[in-house]
């Protein structure tokens, strides 16, 4: 799987995280339901962010290796 691919899952499945999560708040308002959301649904929104970046410093890195091997 390529990284491009890989980002666009990680985003989409974010985004139906959200969507889904959207819905359920306007059935479920509580402190359970603040709590699943402070403790689950935004550090989804960090670790997605930081596993994109991951992603693309890692393409960059072996974009790199290619070019300095290629050149060698």
């Amino acid at each position: 799987m390529s990284d491009a691919t890989s980002k666009a899952k990680l985003k989409d499945t974010l985004r139906v995280l959200h969507e889904q999560w959207a819905s359920l708040r306007h059935e479920w308002r509580d402190a359970a339901s603040d709590a699943i959301e402070r403790e689950a649904v935004e550090p989804a929104d960090n670790a997605v962010r930081m596993a994109v970046l991951a992603l693309d410093q890692l393409a960059e890195s072996i974009a790199r290796a290619r070019r300095d091997c290629d050149a060698g």
